[in-house]
């Protein structure tokens, strides 16, 4: 079934986005007041003002803002079906209600609506790339109908490779990384990446946890949960970093609990990190790690994390991020101390875009807008009630718009929602989740709604 519009150059022609004003999250290019865009066959041929473009299809841009897609660094979307289920669980009760109960209940129909949802819910906020830490890996359908949901969305992903929810069903986990390589991850064009969702060495046997890393850099990247709070043996990654298995193919995710010498070598080696700070939070995980991250010269990732317990926007969790970090300081300051440095809006915007790209090692691709890079854009409109008077570009960004300020989105100059509006779903996801509360024996607290 077709669920994203269609493109509106399958033929290759030429666009043009007029009179936008441009945050392009490029040190040298900056921020313009007024200009267009020029994108060929996908990718970003020209930015300025009042272009010189012959036979293009354009978008009146003029009440709104351009700028690079949210890249959000770490997030399970086969949880769609299950969204707002754990508001005020704990890690512990997520480990036992979702990997141990609703994750056995998933067939891969399940998977791939789960999947689905969440990654269209992804681009409906203006979020164009995902790392999907995709942990429900039970059999190679599942593997298939995640792949499937994934590509139809026509979201830009990082398919983290995971173990599965339940043993002996047929999979060769983590072995079979290099198969999908080889099989569905050949070409280096597509809008899908492979990486190794794996276990930190805080986690699993050391000689294990080593067999992941190395047989992930084959493919490229690895994914894998650190510095958790009350979980796992500490020091662990500062030993895998004195053997030499960090570096930028190795994704960390939370990082709460790590010491001053593992942030110390996460930097040396430049391994990523990736901050999930309302899941951090509300889920006793620890309080999220952006302070040690500056100190130590990191620029962090943001991501979702889980959306059974935390909502699926970037704009909530750059505001919990920033109001952290400043509020952090302020105590500081008032308590006499030597203050560290305050973040502003310009820097959230880079965890939320160009420091995501390079975790995700995209930074080529996308991340920023600037000539030669694909078209990952989004429109917000600038003329709604919560920005106007529009005053600083990346401030009312950061702190006053949300979804419904999200115009237009497009993948690779696919428009994949339109004047604010994106195709719908049937009721298979009311199915697919009445099947897995059933499945897993848990009452659904709205089991009558279907909208």
């Amino acid at each position: 079934m077709s669920i994203v519009a269609s493109s509106l150059h399958p033929d290759g022609r030429s666009m043009v986005i007029r009179g936008a004003a441009v945050i392009t999250m490029d040190g040298e290019l900056g921020d313009l007041q007024q200009a267009d865009i020029h994108i060929l066959d996908g990718v970003i041929k020209q930015i300025g003002p009042s272009l010189q473009v012959q036979d293009a299809e354009t978008i009146d841009a003029s009440a709104m803002i351009a700028m690079p897609g949210f890249i959000d660094g770490h997030r399970h979307l086969w949880e769609g079906v299950i969204r707002n289920t754990l508001p005020t669980e704990d890690l512990a009760a997520y480990f036992r209600l979702v990997n141990k109960s609703f994750a056995t209940g998933y067939g891969p129909e399940d998977a791939y609506l789960g999947t689905l949802v969440s990654a269209l819910g992804a681009l409906d906020s203006g979020t164009t790339t995902v790392f999907d830490w995709s942990h429900i890996q039970t059999t190679p359908a599942h593997t298939e109908a995640t792949i499937a949901a994934l590509r139809e969305s026509g979201l830009r992903s990082v398919f983290g490779f995971g173990m599965p929810a339940l043993e002996d069903q047929g999979h060769r986990w983590p072995q079979d990384l290099l198969r999908l390589q080889k099989e569905e991850f050949s070409s280096a064009d597509q809008l899908l990446t492979l990486a190794l969702a794996s276990l930190s060495p805080e986690h699993v046997p050391e000689a294990m946890a080593k067999a992941h890393f190395q047989l992930a850099r084959d493919a490229g990247l690895i994914g894998v949960h650190a510095g958790l709070q009350g979980m796992g043996e500490a020091n662990a990654i500062e030993r895998f970093g004195k053997v030499g298995l960090l570096g930028p193919y190795v994704n960390l995710v939370h990082c709460n609990t790590l010491s001053a010498t593992e942030w110390s070598m996460i930097e040396d080696t430049g391994t990523s990190v990736c901050i999930t700070p309302s899941s951090e939070m509300q889920m006793g995980q620890g309080v999220p790690p952006i302070q040690q991250a500056l100190d130590a010269g990191v620029m962090p990732s943001l991501g979702i994390d889980v959306e059974t317990s935390v909502p699926g926007d970037m704009w909530t969790q750059m505001r919990v991020l920033y109001a952290l970090q400043r509020s952090d300081a302020f105590k500081l300051l008032h308590a006499g101390a030597k203050a560290c440095g305050m973040i502003d809006c310009n820097d959230v915007l880079q965890y939320a875009t160009i420091a995501g790209a390079r975790a995700a090692r995209l930074d080529r691709k996308v991340g920023s807008l600037v000539p030669g890079k694909v078209a990952d854009i989004v429109l917000l409109r600038a003329d709604r009630l919560n920005v106007l008077p529009l005053n600083d570009l990346k401030t009312a960004v950061v702190l006053n718009m949300d979804a419904r300020n999200v115009d237009t989105v497009m993948v690779a100059e696919r428009v994949v929602k339109r004047e604010g509006h994106m195709k719908q779903l049937s009721s298979r996801p009311y199915q697919s989740r009445d099947w897995v509360f059933s499945k897993a024996a848990i009452p659904c607290r709205s089991p009558g709604h279907r909208f």
